[in-house]
């Protein structure tokens, strides 16, 4: 009996193991993480975003709507440059309609079919607000009476819209939704913008069109929804990095901050002197322009002294809608500044002494720092006074665009969920990077948590979640397969 020859099993190769994955260019490696940061932030700030973005595009709009809603308050019949009545009378006027109270500001007419508002301190409003009254200064007629926020004189309808935005009502734990927003609007942005850059560098004769009109995909893709995401964030990202800016300069702990900076570094100009009994006053060149009444010493009433000193003001050279603060003390002078509007990029002020009409000290925009420069205008960009209404115009579609790129944002995270149900894994890596990226990323989150805490404490807390988030998945990740936390920006 034979026995057939056996034939040895073929074995297979052994399958080559593939090189380990190196950690990558320190850039590329910063981006792993800036994505990470991007989607946290994305997905638990976005709700203040918005919140903040819808108030702040009726904020931005409120100078328009105070002007429609006070329409037959603000206006006047004035048909001339020249009113009819003396301001005195004016105030005497709208003394009589509020008597008793003591004059704070006078804003005089200057335009045809403006009103003069007349500011008096009123002790049953809260402090820091008063009571505008407006005096038509064609016949001295009173139009009404409203009570006036803030420096800007602010009326109740923007009054309440700025208070909306900038705490919802709330008081102080409403400013850490306004200024938590700001915060993460600024580092979104400039994330944003670098991670978009380094995902078009390869193509760089075609980055700017990439840029500016999108890359193409088919329609409803998560590819199409990304690149709509990236235009508007890349045409939008200058007006948003504005008002990020100047929102955190109003804030609490990041806006201390700042003017701790601002004076430590002497940033800003020196004030305007008030005192009539320091070494500011000076020698009025103007001075012989002035009537008589204007010249002789004695303590008038304010009300009294307000027409000299406008005379004195305007023949310094402030032309335009100006403000009027009345001293607070016999040995202080009136202050009187250039009100900003519409297609004002400047405001001179003068101090003015109201028994003679003497010009006590001046303090003109052009002799400013940069810094007092930079911060008047990105207040007045900020609050879209500068440029009127096209400029209003402009930050509502800047807020609208904030919305629409969290919109974006949350629908891109949702069509990257698994097809066998869960919720998508986050975006770029933590792990298998170099200790010289962990000390980078680590050094700027502690300076930046150092002079921003609410950003630093929020971005502790994503730090958290991401730990807990990792863990879980490692965990379930033999039964459920690998996942995406470690991987590369998709």
């Amino acid at each position: 009996m034979s026995v057939a020859p056996t034939t040895a099993e073929p074995t297979r190769p052994p399958k080559p193991t593939r090189p380990a994955r190196t950690a990558g260019p320190v850039a590329e490696q910063l981006r792993a993480i800036l994505a990470r940061i991007h989607f946290y932030a994305g997905l638990f700030v976005a709700p203040f975003l918005i919140v903040a973005a819808l108030s702040g595009a009726l904020y931005a709009l409120s100078p328009t709507l105070e002007k429609l809603a006070y329409q037959d308050q603000i206006s006047a019949t004035t048909t001339t440059t020249t009113t009819s009545t003396p301001l005195a009378e004016q105030i005497a006027a709208a003394r009589d309609r509020q008597p008793g109270l003591e004059l704070v500001e006078v804003w005089p007419a200057d335009e045809p079919g403006t009103a003069t508002r007349v500011l008096f301190a009123d002790g049953s409003l809260p402090e820091g607000v008063n009571r505008a009254v407006f005096v038509d200064p064609a016949d001295a007629s009173v139009n009404g009476a409203l009570t006036s926020y803030s420096g800007l004189g602010e009326l109740p309808l923007r009054s309440w819209i700025s208070g909306l935005h900038s705490d919802l009502h709330l008081g102080a734990a409403g400013e850490i939704y306004s200024e938590l927003a700001a915060s993460w609007l600024l580092i979104l942005t400039l994330s944003g913008l670098f991670l978009w850059w380094r995902r078009t560098r390869a193509a760089r004769s075609a980055r700017r069109a990439a840029m500016l009109r999108g890359v193409p995909a088919r329609p409803g893709s998560r590819r199409k929804t990304m690149s709509l995401h990236a235009t508007l964030g890349t045409w939008f990202a200058v007006v948003l990095l504005g008002i990020a800016t100047t929102g955190l300069t109003w804030s609490t702990y990041t806006g201390g901050n700042i003017d701790s900076v601002v004076s430590a570094m002497n940033w800003r100009s020196d004030p305007l002197q008030t005192s009539l009994s320091g070494d500011a006053a000076t020698t009025d060149a103007h001075a012989e322009h002035r009537g008589h009444s204007a010249q002789h010493a004695g303590h008038r009433s304010p009300a009294e002294q307000a027409p000299s000193v406008l005379d004195a003001a305007r023949h310094a050279g402030l032309d335009g809608p100006l403000r009027m603060s009345a001293p607070t003390d016999a040995d202080s002078a009136w202050t009187v500044s250039q009100l900003w509007g519409p297609w004002v990029f400047s405001s001179d002020s003068v101090a003015v002494s109201g028994d003679d009409g003497r010009i006590v000290d001046r303090l003109d925009f052009e002799e400013l720092s940069p810094y007092s420069k930079l911060s008047s205008w990105g207040i007045y960009l900020h609050m879209g006074i500068m440029f009127g209404l096209p400029l209003q115009i402009a930050l509502a579609a800047t807020a609208l665009a904030v919305v629409a790129l969290a919109i974006t944002g949350y629908r891109m995270w949702w069509k990257r969920r698994p097809t066998r149900g869960g919720l998508p894994a986050p975006l770029g890596k933590t792990t298998g990077l170099s200790w010289q990226v962990y000390a980078i990323a680590t050094a700027v989150a502690v300076g930046l948590g150092l002079f921003m805490p609410l950003l630093g404490i929020s971005l502790a807390a994503f730090v958290v979640v991401d730990i807990l988030v990792t863990r879980r998945a490692t965990v379930t990740a033999p039964a459920t397969g690998p996942t995406a936390t470690a991987g590369p920006l998709s």
